[in-house]
């Protein structure tokens, strides 16, 4: 049954989060063991559990178990619940041991509840109790990222990053667990150590998370250099027109819309006030004007790149939300690098025109950059941009050796990031955050 669940929960938990597990290696394979780790979600018991290959059976709060379907679901994850107050938790505590002195993987959160925004504080000694009992080691666990993918104030989770790391085991030698077996600051010493272990990983993760939400408040950036491709853009389009005796019939298409995200520029300087959402507008608008303007920007070049508009846009799209759960850093080199792929590609189609040739160009690009920076999500991204232009040569027929300079395109896009552009962004994020430990 608990295979079965597992077997379920993975690919949901690749829909919905992008999780990453380090230090297996530190769970025995075999033999008892008592999983220990901080609480920040509703989600911790699956996320430890999801890449262990032996069954792990969690202590629970009882009331979980009174919950209609929620209660069955928990009992067949191989849970046993515990009651909270004071005094009460001897059944759990005999029943733990009982786990463990048969051989078996017991997982526990010694803060005996979801954890608040910030790192470890006073646990509770049931952990320390238990491994002094039974000899069982302790492996310490570090959950980073869950209380943005589903906090305790929230009634569903979102999509997030989310890192698992598995210490290496604490053994308590034989002679002072017999020794010391009912000395309260021993225990508490074990439960000092197993918090020392986990907060380790976790402070830095906790404020790198305060570091981000203080540059949001930051005043806006000045323009950069990708946001004047619009405006190159236009001057192009312009003496395009110019030259075919056109100017006047396409003057409003050229330059209505950038000159409408130039005001909005303009605004975001001076009056806009600095927050998250402010800072995500500002990079998605280059995204924006993209979508809006490609039409009539195609018609006025009279280049063929009108061919499956909206497929692009909606690929692009989908695409682009997820970066709202991204760092800043990342965003900012996505669209960078999306506005650089797709300017340079009109321009290719001056040269080389070829019905697919932008199409390609952008969804490519979207598809390498989410595999080599590892995105939220990057796995259903990458198969729908390649199912996307599956789908639009085979229905437009236009297979052409000049498509191939298009994908060339995308890929030198990320070569140019990669080697130019993040070396200068690294630097950057290092010295904003140097001082908060999040580097």
């Amino acid at each position: 049954m608990l295979s079965l669940l597992k077997a379920m929960a993975r690919p949901i938990f690749r829909l919905l989060f992008s999780v990453e597990y380090h230090g297996l290696e530190n769970v025995p394979a075999a033999g008892p063991v008592i999983l220990a780790g901080n609480h920040p979600s509703y989600l911790d018991p699956i996320l430890i559990a999801l890449p262990v290959k032996r069954a792990i059976r969690f202590i629970a709060w009882d009331r979980l178990f009174k919950v209609p379907l929620l209660g069955q679901f928990v009992k067949a994850c191989g849970a046993f619940p515990v009651d909270l107050r004071r005094g009460k938790g001897e059944s759990a505590f005999r029943e733990a041991c009982r786990v463990l002195t048969s051989g078996e993987a017991l997982g526990i959160f010694p803060e005996g509840q979801r954890s608040e925004r910030g790192p470890m504080g006073e646990l509770k000694r049931g952990v320390a109790r238990l491994a002094i009992e039974t000899g069982a080691p302790i492996v310490p666990i570090t959950i980073g990222g869950a209380n943005r993918a589903w906090p305790k104030w929230r009634l569903l989770p979102k999509p997030a990053k989310i890192i698992v790391r598995y210490h290496r085991p604490i053994w308590l030698k034989e002679e002072e667990r017999i020794a010391r077996r009912d000395d309260r600051t021993f225990q508490e010493q074990v439960m000092q150590t197993v918090a020392a272990h986990i907060n380790r990983s976790l402070l830095p993760a906790l404020r790198g998370t305060e570091a981000w939400e203080r540059w949001y408040r930051q005043p806006p950036s000045h323009l950069r250099t990708y946001e004047w491709a619009p405006l190159l853009a236009a001057l192009i389009a312009t003496l395009v027109a110019s030259g075919r005796g056109r100017l006047g019939q396409h003057y409003l298409s050229i330059w209505l819309l950038p000159a409408i995200y130039y005001l909005y520029l303009v605004a975001d300087l001076v009056w806009i006030r600095p927050s998250r959402l402010a800072k995500w507008l500002r990079n998605s608008m280059p995204i924006w004007l993209i979508l809006l303007w490609h039409h009539w920007l195609v018609r006025v070049a009279e280049i063929p790149s009108g061919e499956m508009n909206a497929w692009l846009a909606g690929g692009t799209l989908a695409a682009f939300f997820v970066f709202f759960w991204e760092d800043y850093y990342t965003l900012q080199k996505f669209v960078r690098g999306l506005v650089v792929v797709y300017y340079l590609s009109l321009v290719l189609q001056l040269k080389w025109p070829t019905g697919l040739g932008v199409y390609v160009a952008v969804l490519s690009f979207i598809a390498l950059f989410n595999l080599w920076y590892r995105v939220l999500l990057r796995q259903i991204t990458v198969w729908v941009m390649m199912a996307l232009i599956a789908a639009a040569i085979w229905r437009t027929r236009l297979v052409s050796p000049l498509l191939l300079i298009y994908l060339a395109l995308s890929a030198a896009a990320l070569g140019y990031l990669q080697s130019f552009v993040s070396v200068s962004y690294d630097i950057r994020k290092a010295g904003t955050f140097s001082e908060e430990g999040c580097n």
